[in-house]
């Protein structure tokens, strides 16, 4: 059974032009990529074309055309024929949006979930796309039917979420369609028969098959489910761990990974895929260190080894991966790796006195009391076992289980980052930036972090986002912090979203509809 109770998220993607689209001519909106041309010593007839084409578009637009107002809104967002001028692109398609046209609603619906041009509220903008989804439009059909799945803007509806997703995929719409079939264990279907039924036949559906007619370059939906994995019957299978590769946002990455397309870890493993891996996972990847884990686990391509399996699982869960969490504890319950775990303790394997630690903390084995337990990864620590370290530094910096000492917590990490930690480094990073008694360049470390999460490491992914939402060594950005966090939600991280959250309860209108307590 495919059990996949998650909080849904989208994310808005816009094109890369759109984003930088800015009030200047050196924005790279503006910038076209075909190969620069040499001026011409008269107007080209496409030229001249191209000038009476916004001389009379911009006119008819001042003279209330809305299809003239959204297109030339379009033309100064991505810096068409036009230099690229954000606040004159988000007027005209307000302009359109308040006059009713469809596009424009969705359009405007866009920058305002993505905090272009106007003030981040995702409020207002799911009342321009419900308009836009009551019009028949597929795209806008789809993303109210996310948004009544995250719980965030609107409270968690899988009926209201199935209905609008099914009609999106009625219209045609493929990312409705590829998904429809996964949300129907979640509703109930006599409620969303009765909504169907009710509505007046014939209903026109709107697509937008143009992409220069909307600013979504893509809808990523991704299914996350903080307490799924709590199931022990639940099946993790070689698709799973690859398919979570590609919502670590590191784009980069993911392209060179080419895994989409793969269901099974044996057709995975190459030494590049590999390489790449262990980056990730010396980042902080969860995604990546679980992948590993099983790898060794099951003896692919490596030979079989349930120590490494398991360290490389209990790293991942410390990185907030519901999915190594459940591998963990599933190793636990085999007596030869109980077994093996103790021997090797006892003939001073790091590994195994950092595994036994792990499972103790996490209540998986009673043989051993936790000091006992904590004297083995202190052990493993002193043997330089950079997990080991990283443990330890990390109980001390937040007191768990009653050893606050943050200085120390700090002086393990240095030690480990001088080791060739690159989670030591992130980690110093970030508690440089986080600690007001530290004084160090805080910009100099946010851009370390920045880098760090661009590179896999879910830590840093939730740190930017804090950053981005505190004004804590870059300036202060809702849609930042919104975007990182929402990723870092994506990847299994709870306290991202209770940030995110914290977020959109900050400016959520005292109104019905939104009121998203005790949806959870």
């Amino acid at each position: 059974m495919k059990l996949f109770s998650r909080i849904l998220f989208t994310f808005i993607l816009l094109c890369s032009v759109i984003t930088y689209a800015q009030d200047t001519t050196e924005s790279l909106a503006f910038k076209n990529k075909q190969p620069r041309q040499s001026a011409p010593y008269f107007y080209r007839p496409e030229l001249a074309y191209q000038i009476w084409q916004k001389f009379k578009l911009t006119q008819e637009a001042n003279a209330g055309d809305i299809l003239a107002q959204h297109e030339l809104g379009l033309r100064y967002l991505m810096g068409e024929g036009l230099p690229a001028d954000t606040t004159q692109a988000v007027y005209w398609i307000r302009k359109a949006a308040e006059k009713n046209l469809t596009s424009a609603k969705y359009n405007y619906a866009i920058l305002l979930i993505n905090g272009i041009g106007v003030e981040w509220d995702p409020f207002v903008a799911f009342n321009y796309f419900i308009s836009a989804a009551e019009d028949g439009m597929v795209q806008a059909q789809y993303v109210v039917g996310v948004l009544h799945t995250d719980n965030l803007t609107v409270p968690r509806n899988w009926d209201l979420a199935y209905y609008w997703i099914k009609k999106s995929a009625d219209g045609e719409y493929e990312p409705a369609q590829e998904i429809i079939s996964e949300l129907e264990p979640r509703v109930s279907r006599s409620i969303v028969d009765s909504l169907l039924s009710s509505e007046e036949t014939g209903e026109e559906t709107k697509p937008v098959s143009d992409p220069t007619e909307n600013l979504t370059s893509s809808l990523g939906l991704v299914f996350i489910d903080f307490d799924a994995l709590s199931d022990s019957v639940v099946e993790i299978t070689d698709s799973m761990l690859i398919a979570d590769l590609q919502i670590i946002g590191a784009d980069s990455v993911v392209q060179e990974l080419k895994s989409d397309s793969l269901k099974s870890l044996a057709e995975f493993v190459t030494a590049k895929r590999l390489e790449i891996l262990f980056s990730l996972a010396d980042n902080g990847s969860p995604e990546a260190q679980t992948l590993l884990g099983r790898l060794y686990e099951k003896g692919i391509y490596f030979n079989k080894n349930l120590l490494d399996a398991a360290s490389l699982y209990y790293r991942a869960l410390r990185n907030d991966s519901p999915k190594a969490t459940q591998l963990f504890w599933k190793l636990s319950q085999q007596q030869q790796f109980f077994n093996l775990v103790q021997n090797e303790s006892e003939n001073e394997n790091p590994i195994a006195k950092f595994v036994w630690y792990g499972l103790t903390s996490l209540n998986f084995d009673y043989r051993i009391v936790i000091s006992d337990a904590i004297n083995l990864l202190e052990e493993s620590a002193e043997q330089f076992y950079l997990p080991a370290m990283m443990e330890e530094g990390l109980n001390s910096y937040t007191g768990r289980f009653g050893n606050f000492d943050p200085a120390n917590g700090i002086n393990i990490w240095r030690t480990a980052a001088q080791l060739g930690s690159k989670e030591a480094e992130i980690r110093l990073a970030a508690s440089y930036l986080f600690d007001s008694i530290i004084s160090t360049d805080k910009q100099k470390n946010f851009k370390s972090l920045l880098k760090a999460a661009k590179e896999g490491s879910l830590f840093a992914m939730v740190s930017v986002g804090l950053c981005y939402k505190d004004n804590i060594g870059t300036k202060k950005s809702l849609p930042e912090a919104v975007h990182y966090l929402r990723l870092a939600s994506q990847r299994g991280s709870q306290f991202a979203y209770e940030e995110l959250l914290r977020i959109y309860d900050d400016i959520r209108p005292n109104d019905a509809q939104f009121n998203t307590a005790n949806k959870n």
